[in-house]
């Protein structure tokens, strides 16, 4: 399994703009007080608008650039 496999999810609905998407990525970790916290995940290109954002994790360039790395660009 390569990197960029073993970080994108399997489709569903992206969780930013509900749209149907083939590919996600983790794109938010939702930690509560108690009880388990949930994963959020998000197509590229939302993925790759929040990543620019002041608020999103250091992680999700780095994943996105794996990404990109192993793909040769971006995806939009």
């Amino acid at each position: 399994m390569t990197a960029a496999a073993e970080l994108l999810a399997p489709g569903g609905e992206c969780a930013v703009c509900k749209e149907h998407a083939d590919e996600r990525v983790l794109v938010s970790l939702v930690e509560v007080g108690s009880g388990p916290g949930h994963s959020v995940h998000g197509c590229l290109p939302c993925a790759r608008r929040r990543a620019a954002s002041q608020f999103a994790p250091s992680w999700l360039a780095e994943d996105l650039a794996v990404i990109d790395a192993e793909r040769g660009g971006t995806d939009s």
